[in-house]
């Protein structure tokens, strides 16, 4: 299969949550903004894009409307709409808004709806198209959810592109919902897949390679430093516990009773171990943080939570990456976006083949 591809023969794929979209119609048009310059960043580079978005608000019928300002115009309809509909509303409102796509059938949307108020969904531009694949997880399996879309990119076959939203919250939780989505990502047929996420813990991916051993044990250094012990760019700055780590860190009494922690990484070793890889930590990228600059975000400091993970036959592909850090962005969400290009006819050959049989 050969679709319509990007001139350049590349796709850059963005990730971005965008902080209770909708919410706020004044902060909305910000976002709109955001993905707007990275449409025109990527059409001036010749490239496609895809746009994995998180938090577009959409709460239970009986719940209604919980900021008035606006409402008018961001819910068009009375609360008897399901929230399902109102999510696929929110997608095509965001899509229609930065000339992007999001159908892969008509008149359904690429959303996934779940049990919360934030929901995850995917757009492309023009020179790409649905290539019949869909499918989503949501209900009892994961706190928000996970969608994904088999998007004709020009290469020999389909390349899957999802959107993820992981818990902010349970440890133990977060990390069986990483299987959920290795066990979808992994589903016959499997197809090259890239997932843009926010993760909501740290990486345990290593530098380089999406995995070196040597006699049974990993070399490379983690990517991410522990960002509760070590502020990002202050080697000699200790931290000190807050009550807030216990969302994201494992914890222990040491021998002379205090308390010992460290950032959960169990979810990314799921995530790495089973065969999504971190993209960044692939390319070997400088390190750069996605949340933290906004006001409040002071007692976690710097992280990377926004990451695309891709699977192992889609690393050969990858070609740079980069988070885009600008005053518009940082008044936009408390996310900043997190982009990566990749080229789909470097996908590695018989990939399929081997994923299928």
């Amino acid at each position: 299969m050969r679709g319509p591809a990007a001139r350049s023969g590349r796709v850059q794929v963005m990730t971005y949550n965008a902080m209770r979209y909708g919410e706020d119609p004044e902060r909305a048009e910000l976002v709109h903004r955001v993905i707007r310059e990275a449409r025109a960043t990527a059409s001036a580079a010749g490239d496609a894009l895809v746009v994995a978005v998180q938090e577009l608000i959409a709460g239970d019928p009986a719940a209604g409307v919980r900021s008035g300002r606006g409402c008018r115009r961001w819910w068009p309809w009375s609360g008897s709409r399901s929230k399902a509909v109102r999510a696929g509303w929110r997608l095509q409102t965001l899509a229609e808004a930065t000339g992007l796509r999001c159908e892969y059938e008509r008149n359904r949307p690429a959303v996934a709806v779940g049990s919360q108020r934030y929901h995850p969904g995917l757009m492309w531009s023009d020179e790409l198209s649905p290539a019949g694949g869909f499918a989503a997880v949501s209900g009892r399996a994961l706190w928000h959810a996970y969608l994904q879309v088999d998007l004709d990119v020009g290469a020999v076959g389909p390349v899957a592109h999802a959107s993820y939203h992981a818990r902010s919250n349970g440890l133990r939780q977060r990390a069986d919902e990483a299987e959920v989505v290795l066990k979808q990502v992994f589903r016959p047929p499997h197809q090259p897949t890239l997932v843009g996420g926010d993760w909501n813990g740290v990486s345990a991916d290593r530098a380089g390679a999406h995995l070196r051993v040597c006699d049974g044990w990993a070399v490379a250094p983690e990517y991410d430093r522990d960002p509760y012990h070590v502020r990002h760019g202050e080697r000699c700055r200790s931290v000190d516990w807050h009550r807030e780590f216990v969302f994201q860190c494992r914890t222990w009494t040491n021998g002379d009773g205090t308390l010992g922690w460290e950032a959960d990484r169990s979810a990314g070793r799921i995530l790495r171990d089973g065969g999504l890889v971190d993209a960044a930590a692939a390319l070997e990228a400088p390190w750069a943080a996605t949340v933290g600059h906004w006001d409040g975000d002071d007692v976690c400091g710097l992280r990377r939570l926004d990451i695309v993970r891709t699977t192992t036959d889609v690393v050969s592909a990858l070609v740079s990456c980069e988070v885009i850090d600008s005053d518009l962005t940082r008044r936009a969400s408390d996310h900043l976006p997190f982009v990566v290009t990749y080229a789909p006819a470097a996908i590695a050959a018989g990939s399929r083949g081997a994923a299928d049989g």
